[in-house]
């Protein structure tokens, strides 16, 4: 067995096989029909969720840093037939000349946002880019305290999914390690299929909710709603997710 230290996501393909999922994306089409397009989506990756709202008929920009991940969305754009700009870019500064109806940033990509300057930085950027009555969603998870407490030696099993590449069966599993003074998880990833064990280091930032609700505000944002899941029920204490809806404040 070899251990090789890959990109996160390894190419599209593979973060197509992994994050193959449906109900966040019924969610996102639900909030365009509600607040109308243009639509930019941040950290889009591979078109997950972009290109079903772009099927719809919306008008929908895609931005992302990743190469690997730009490439296959764009990809899989050329084979449906569907006009998507995909921008290459980092949602800290960017500087596309249109303002839209909702901007979001989707599967909690904004935990790769470490530091409150940063942060400060991506929410600039939305107001700059937010119609005057626009509306931002953007989604955390919400901690979970036996996660974060746990022990950073033992493993634990994040998900398995079917490579693309060989059909072989991949097992994704983590061990963490909580920074408590920073509020930074250090992660480690291991896919490990018939053949090989990869290895990713990376690391989060954890944000609480009354955290979230005082770093929106304080740059300018008026939250409306704070979802606990893609079904719309409200956040509470056993919520997973915070899911934030907000506009620009006065």
């Amino acid at each position: 067995m070899t251990t090789e230290n890959l990109p996160i996501y390894f190419d599209g393909e593979h973060y197509d096989a992994w994050t193959d999922r449906e109900i966040d994306i019924s969610f996102y089409k639900d909030q365009v029909e509600k607040f109308g397009d243009p639509v930019l989506e941040l950290g889009c990756g591979t078109g997950r969720i972009t290109i079903p709202i772009a099927k719809e008929g919306y008008e929908i920009i895609g931005l992302d840093l990743s190469d690997r991940l730009l490439k296959r969305a764009y990809e899989k754009t050329t084979k449906e037939n569907l006009d998507i700009e995909w921008v290459k870019g980092d949602m800290r500064d960017f500087s596309l000349d249109k303002r839209f109806n909702l901007i979001f940033i989707p599967f909690n990509s904004i935990h790769h946002i470490l530091t409150l300057k940063d942060m400060e930085k991506v929410l600039d950027n939305v107001r700059k880019h937010l119609k005057p009555d626009g509306r931002f969603i953007v989604e955390f998870f919400n901690p979970d305290l036996e996660i974060l407490n746990r022990d950073p030696a033992e493993e634990h099993e994040v998900t398995e999914y079917e490579s693309p590449m060989t059909n072989d069966k991949v097992k994704i599993t983590e061990i963490t390690d909580y920074e408590r003074a920073k509020q930074l998880m250090h992660l480690s990833w291991f896919y490990d299929s018939e053949s090989n064990k990869r290895e990713r280091d990376w690391t989060i930032r954890v944000w609480f909710p009354k955290e979230v609700d005082a770093v929106l505000k304080y740059n300018g944002f008026e939250i409306e709603k704070k979802f606990g899941d893609f079904d719309g029920s409200p956040m509470t204490n056993n919520s997973a997710q915070q899911i934030v809806v907000c506009k620009k404040g006065k």
